[in-house]
């Protein structure tokens, strides 16, 4: 379904409202970290690049442990 939406934050919610959705039909865990970062998306204080790098950073420090 196409949405007009008004404004940037607006555009960040409805794709963050999706990521959660889509996240709960596959049966995967909502994690603080997540909603944290979907709030940090949403506000704009990260970017989607900045999450998936961060993201990556934890996946191989855990890899190394």
């Amino acid at each position: 379904m196409l949405v007009k939406l008004a404004t940037t934050q607006q555009l960040r919610q409805y794709i963050a409202s999706n990521a959660l959705a889509n996240a709960r039909i596959e049966g995967i865990a909502l994690t603080e970290r997540l909603q944290k970062s979907l709030t940090d998306y949403v506000s704009d204080k990260k970017s989607i690049v900045k999450l998936i790098k961060e993201a990556k950073q934890r996946y191989a420090v855990n890899l190394i442990r």
